[in-house]
């Protein structure tokens, strides 16, 4: 016999994995399962008063007496909507492994009873290619909350792509920056910091860091506004000062610009084109302007402009001949 005092977590466990509003548990079966999987000999009476304990604890029991039938556990940390959203998060995020993805879903499906879970056993995680080969993410996250909270610099080597696929460090010399933050843009997770020696912002893809190590030694960096000011200017991880620029573009293309720069914008059209004034990355700025050619122009600062211009005419491709 398992010890009594944990009879009604037994209990909760058995509401958890066995029931929802479409597989309602009768007290015969309720019994029948404490018995075979966990060794557990109790009454009726026994469960009525353990349910009634676990209603007084928070959670949410439909009994026989609201439904007819018998008991089933109504509310869950997680609403079916909700796991489904994160599992699909789970499955497009490149930034975390295949494996890693693999053991997350099963966790978030946890908070689910076993027959919501048979949605997910033919789930695959898409874009299995894009998916990094690095398995130190999540040590990498957890290393930089630690060294962000502590506020000390860190020391890491830096993965690129070669020509044969593989990651390799990216130089032989490991980085030592100040760490300020972490932020999710552009399908990526991102450390925000700044090399020390070095003034300007920089952004380090997590899923690119290697062999992290917390050092002992204090950040050396100024106020963390900057820092945050820059990561909100960010465009396609692009960082740097934020500076107001002026562009046009054709009305179709609004929703696009919505979508990157938010609403917090100046906006003006004049019937078939719209204007806009926002504070972003420059070089950033200059990376989305050109994949919208020729629907989107940059008026402002002159010297973007022209580095776009010059970028368009240095453009190696000059069609058939």
């Amino acid at each position: 016999m398992r010890p009594e005092k944990a009879n009604p977590i037994y209990l909760l466990h058995v509401l958890r994995e066995y029931s929802d509003e479409t597989h309602i548990l009768p007290m015969h079966e309720i019994l029948k399962k404490l018995r075979v999987l966990y060794d557990c000999e109790i009454d009726r009476r026994t469960v009525y008063n353990y349910i009634e304990l676990l209603q007084t604890c928070g959670f949410d029991i439909s009994t026989y007496a609201e439904n007819g039938a018998g008991y089933y556990l109504r509310e869950r940390e997680f609403e079916k909507s909700e796991i489904r959203l994160l599992v699909d998060a789970v499955c497009s995020f490149p930034f975390i492994p295949p494996d890693q993805s693999r053991k997350l879903i099963q966790k978030l499906q946890q908070f689910s009873s076993r027959y919501e879970r048979k949605q997910y056993q033919h789930l695959t995680v898409v874009r299995q290619m894009r998916k990094t080969q690095n398995k130190q993410v999540f040590l990498n996250i957890e290393l930089l909350d630690e060294a962000i909270e502590k506020q000390v610099k860190v020391r890491f080597s830096y993965l690129t792509y070669d020509a044969e696929k593989n990651l390799v460090p990216r130089r032989s010399e490991p980085y030592t920056v100040n760490p300020y933050g972490m932020v999710y843009t552009n399908e990526h997770y991102y450390l925000i910091c700044n090399l020390c020696g070095y003034e300007n912002m920089s952004l380090y893809r997590i899923d690119r860091i290697n062999t992290l190590a917390v050092l002992n030694e204090p950040v050396n960096f100024g106020e963390k506004s900057v820092a945050a000011d820059s990561a909100r200017a960010a465009i396609y991880a692009f960082i740097g000062q934020p500076e107001t620029v002026e562009f046009s573009f054709d009305k179709f293309l609004l929703n696009d610009v919505i979508d990157r720069f938010g609403t917090d914008i100046d906006l003006s059209n004049d019937g078939e084109r719209w204007s806009v004034r926002v504070a972003v990355a420059p070089q950033g700025m200059r990376f989305w302007a050109l994949q919208y050619l020729p629907y989107v122009e940059v008026k402002k600062p002159e010297w973007l402009r022209q580095e776009i211009i010059n970028a368009i005419q240095s453009n190696r491709y000059e069609g058939d001949t």
